[in-house]
């Protein structure tokens, strides 16, 4: 076990708490090791406000093998997270949240735009992937797929997910793709 990856998974969990972009149980963070072999990744149900070491699982990329404490499982979006580091190499951590503004986006028929602040813009809109179940193959799949040419999307009916080269990047994306969100809601809000 790689405990500075497990260190910063830690600590980008309380933050995440910290910032409000986390519902409850409802989200995932991973970071991909050096050897791109191994995915440290959130247990199932776990609370990112007390998040602790014990609750981050080493999972081997290629068999689904995992390594955990207490009897603990890898998140149930494992094959979503693997999906994209299959896709992409230059990726090394996925954040998925539940973040409010962003997810309320998610669930409305209102497309997030894109806004300076971040980088390069690509599109106009943030990109969409259609409902599928969570944790399930098609998910992974489509979302995977999405992420191919994109940093960022939202997952219909269901939250968000960003990407970088390193937690702390995938991590200012999120925050960044919910920003947007509360400027694009309250910018309605006001001219209703």
């Amino acid at each position: 076990m790689d405990n500075n990856i497990i260190e910063e998974i830690v600590r980008t969990a309380h933050h995440i708490y910290d910032k409000e972009m986390i519902l409850g149980k409802a989200g995932n963070i991973s970071i991909l090791d050096d050897n791109r072999e191994h995915m440290y990744i959130t247990a199932s149900g776990t609370d990112f406000k007390s998040l602790v070491h014990e609750d981050v699982i080493k999972v081997n990329i290629e068999d689904l093998s995992y390594e955990s404490v207490d009897n603990r499982v890898p998140s149930m979006e494992t094959n979503l997270h693997i999906g994209i580091y299959r896709k992409r190499s230059d990726v090394k951590s996925v954040v998925h949240v539940h973040s409010p503004y962003a997810t309320a986006f998610a669930f409305s028929n209102k497309k997030l735009r894109q806004l300076e602040g971040f980088g390069e813009i690509t599109g106009e809109y943030i990109a969409e992937v259609d409902y599928y179940p969570p944790g399930s193959k098609k998910l992974a799949k489509h979302a995977s797929d999405a992420l191919k040419n994109e940093d960022s999307v939202l997952l219909k009916d269901h939250g968000v997910i960003t990407i970088g080269k390193n937690i702390d990047e995938a991590t200012l994306l999120c925050e960044y793709i919910e920003g947007i969100a509360k400027t694009q809601y309250i910018t309605h809000v006001l001219n209703l």
